[in-house]
């Protein structure tokens, strides 16, 4: 496995991905969704993206799995820190620690520019594995 900050020149790759990462109904609704989701991405309609926390994983070259952080959230104005606005993992990949990988680089990222907090949302998408790992990971819920 190997990871790093993804550019602007994983668009395709971080879209194909995305959108075979989540069940029918959670993520885009197909690939041209998962697109254009991806460009406002980079474009900073969710918010100012964290270049140095978004990571992408790769195995023998191939993209398995993204993290997507920006400086804080645009749906909860009450959270702290960067912002989680995705992390997803291909299916065929998952069970493999790169969930783990990911999440853990990005803390890392913004621990080093003395970021005190992340924040990140769950919901119908988030599978319970990834719930479990955010747990392990220290990370609680905001009433």
């Amino acid at each position: 496995m190997s990871l790093r900050c993804i550019t602007t020149a994983d668009g395709a790759d971080l879209a194909t991905l995305y959108f075979a990462s989540y069940p029918a109904g959670i993520g885009a609704a197909d690939l041209g969704d998962a697109i254009s989701e991806i460009d406002m991405t980079f474009a900073g309609d969710f918010g100012e993206l964290r270049l140095d926390a978004s990571q992408i994983a790769f195995v023998s070259d191939h993209p398995v799995g993204a993290i997507l952080v920006t400086t804080a959230s645009i749906w909860d104005a009450d959270l702290p820190g960067p912002f989680v606005i995705d992390l997803f993992v291909d299916p065929g990949f998952r069970g493999r620690g790169f969930g783990r990988a990911l999440l853990t680089t990005a803390i890392g990222a913004c621990r080093r520019r003395s970021d005190r907090t992340i924040s990140l949302r769950v919901g119908e998408g988030t599978s319970a594995a990834a719930n479990a790992l955010y747990t392990r990971l220290g990370f609680s819920p905001t009433l």
